[in-house]
This record gives C-alpha cells, structure tokens and sequence, in this order.
C-alpha cells in the first residue's frame, strides 16, 4: 500500500506506469469536472470510476480484497476513512465470490486493523495483499464524498 498526496503520483511512476495516466484524469478533473460514472482509460488495463456518496459506519461495512486488479483510490471531495489489514490476517471470509472466480472478496475485521483518514487530494493504492473497507465516516455522522476509483489490471 502507498499514500500519499496527488502530485506525489509523479514519484512512483516507476513503480506503477499507470501512475501517468491517472495522474493525467485526476488533473483534468480538477480543472474540468467529470460527471459520476466508469471511464475506460487503457483498453482491458485501466479504468476509472467516479462517484458520489455518502460515508457511513464502520461497524456495518466489511473488509474486502481483489486478486486480479490494484486499486487506486483518489478522494476529490470531502472526507474519508479507509481501514486496512494485511489479507494474511483475513480469517474469516464472508462471501464466496473468490471461491466463484469473482475478483472480490469480503472479510471480519480481524484482531488489528489500521485506519486512515483521506481528503480531497489523498491517494491510496492497494494491492492484492491489502484487504481495506473504503467509504467510512471520519467523525460521528456521514459526509457527502465525492472519490475515483482507478481499477488496474495485473
């Protein structure tokens, strides 16, 4: 997992040369927003997904983790928390969407779980190994977010 701000995309380049193309969309969101919806960005590699939603409670939210994409996750408004654990520590699965062939799959909290909290500009790039429950209020009641979701195949 990385985290970091925007314009430190430019960094890890190397590291994910998708970094380019997402830096690009989210610059050009800024100067010219995009309205919500899925926005393929390179043929079967990278696509984005912007919505706009209201965070909620941790307590009724599950962990979940991909096998065959990373994702990189750019809040554009508002505040939100993001909770992570390593999927070695994801005991306890709660569907069978993994065992289906599907690329999700949701699990308890296990005994440590670390939160971080987004705001506008923040990235996150989770890989397989990162088990994480997005849209999670910061403070005691829900916020209007507005977050894109950059979807890259391994």
């Amino acid at each position: 997992m990385i985290v970091g701000k925007i314009q430190d995309l430019k960094t890890y380049y190397s590291v994910c040369p998708e970094f380019e193309n997402i830096f690009d969309f989210v610059t050009e969101y800024f100067a010219s927003p995009k309205a919500d919806g899925s926005y393929e960005l390179i043929a079967d590699k990278l696509a984005a997904n912007i919505a706009t939603y209201t965070t909620g409670d941790a307590a009724i939210k599950n962990l979940e983790a991909h096998r065959r994409y990373a994702d990189v996750q750019i809040l554009l408004k508002g505040t939100e928390r993001i909770d992570w654990a390593h999927i070695s520590d994801c005991t306890e699965e709660i569907s069978e969407e993994f065992s289906k062939g599907g690329d999700i799959g949701f699990y308890a909290d296990p005994a440590c779980v670390s939160s971080i909290a987004l705001d506008a500009g923040t990235f996150v790039y989770l890989l397989p190994e990162d088990a994480h429950k997005p849209c999670v209020m910061t403070g005691d009641k829900g916020e209007e977010v507005t977050k894109v979701v950059f979807k890259i195949k391994l």
